[in-house]
């Protein structure tokens, strides 16, 4: 009779096994929504880096107006840096500049990324931004044609 009184005391050492089994279950799904939270956070501050840049690159084109059909870049290609502060420059010279020196604003914000700048004749601009990025892509997202894979793009234009 003494012998049942004590085993009915305290927990067994599977009870505690089972135990820190449910707490690490636990502690593994509040990690993994803490991932998912930052994954969101980093996308809306490259989300955010893009439209301030797009804003920073319309600004620039309202400068030189009559040269906007200078403006254009093809995907991960690099504008010629023309130093046009130490020179005189054409308005084609100085949307050139300017384009050099925005790309080292995105390098800056967006780094790895890639920017393609489409202008046509009646002055619509197109801009597709694009950065890498490694996590998988959301199967419900629409993503621009000319996006490179393993890149997170985001696409606007504009007419001048």
């Amino acid at each position: 009779m003494k012998a049942s009184a004590q085993h009915s005391r305290g927990f067994s050492t599977f009870d505690a096994l089972a135990g820190v089994m449910v707490l690490n279950m636990l502690c593994l799904g509040v990690l993994a929504m803490q991932l998912q939270a930052l994954q969101a956070q980093r996308d809306a501050l490259a989300m955010q880096a893009a439209v301030g840049l797009a804003q920073d690159l319309w600004e620039r084109m309202q400068l030189f107006p009559h040269a906007s059909m200078s403006y254009q870049l093809q995907l991960g290609q690099v504008a010629p840096n023309t130093d046009c502060k130490s020179q005189a420059c054409t308005p084609s010279q100085w949307a050139q500049s300017d384009l050099a020196a925005w790309q080292a604003a995105v390098q800056l914000r967006l780094p790895g990324a890639k920017t393609q700048l489409v202008t046509n004749a009646s002055a619509k601009v197109q801009l597709l931004l694009a950065w890498p990025d490694n996590s998988t892509p959301d199967p419900g997202a629409s993503v621009p044609t000319a996006c490179p894979s393993r890149y997170r793009c985001w696409q606007t234009s504009w007419s001048l």
